[in-house]
């Protein structure tokens, strides 16, 4: 009976007090870090829509391309025939004039209707790229949502915070996957544009990066921190994810922008893209 007293003195009310203490704060990062974990599986789950979306979106280029294919094939033979009338009337207004003039007139006018009728398939052809254009843009703000909350934004209810703000393991993942899922929606949009990003991006889920081609070599920044001494890289790769978005957001027109606030500009770009294909 000495032993269990002995034991039980062992431990100071200040120190159970500290023990529990301790408790409490595992048992709140056991919650958080299983919260963490669902946002990431549902992460995975839109990942793979995004997948089955990019194949039928490749699929969509490559027909969009047979057709502007056949259009500029016709166009050749167009410009051909154009070329042949000409060196036609050259040779035969001595001999001829009158009646292959008449020819000449003729020929121009089914060249005249080719023309047109080429002219509608590249405006059906721009309207069709500009509807799968919206379609892919409402597609990626319906699997990474962008909203405004208590907390500030956040995408996929991850908050995106400046680097200087990440203190601790649990912050540095949430940042991390956030960035991963800005990174997939500014290549998928860059793609579906068929414009180059400056800085092109390289979505890796939580472990993304940013390629900086104006370095010699050529460097990859990571969108991510595993230590505090990453701090500095994370934060110049957040500068070239911003100044991507900027660029296509200039691309319809929208200079006057905060380069700063990535999240409201990420939205704003899909609303463009969107908005995009009224027009045309």
């Amino acid at each position: 009976m000495a032993a269990p007293e002995a034991s039980a003195k062992a431990y100071s009310p200040a120190t159970l007090a500290r023990i529990c203490a301790k408790e409490k704060e595992l048992e709140t990062g056991r919650k958080e870090l299983q919260v963490l974990r669902a946002n990431v599986e549902q992460s995975v789950e839109r990942a793979r829509q995004v997948l089955r979306l990019r194949h039928e979106l490749e699929q969509q280029r490559q027909r969009i391309e047979e057709r502007r294919q056949l259009v500029e094939q016709q166009a050749r033979r167009v410009e051909e025939a154009s070329g042949m009338s000409e060196s036609s009337d050259n040779q035969t207004a001595a001999d001829h004039k009158q009646e292959d003039g008449q020819d000449i007139v003729q020929r121009i006018k089914r060249l005249a209707v080719t023309l047109r009728q080429d002219r509608i398939i590249l405006e059906d052809l721009r309207a069709m790229l500009a509807r799968q254009r919206a379609h892919v843009a409402s597609v990626l703000a319906f699997v990474y949502p962008v909203e405004l909350g208590d907390d500030g934004w956040t995408i996929c209810g991850l908050r995106l915070v400046h680097a200087d703000d990440i203190h601790g393991w649990l912050a540095s993942e949430e940042t991390a996957a956030a960035l991963g899922m800005v990174a997939v929606v500014v290549d998928y949009v860059a793609q579906s544009m068929g414009v180059p990003a400056r800085y092109p991006v390289i979505p890796r889920g939580s472990r993304s990066v940013v390629v900086n081609p104006g370095s010699t070599p050529a460097q990859t920044a990571p969108l991510f921190m595993l230590r505090a001494g990453d701090r500095p890289r994370l934060r110049g790769a957040i500068r070239l994810v911003a100044t991507d978005i900027e660029q296509l957001l200039g691309m319809f027109g929208i200079d006057d922008i905060d380069r700063h606030q990535i999240l409201p500009n990420l939205t704003q770009l899909l609303l463009a893209v969107e908005n995009s294909s009224f027009a045309q």
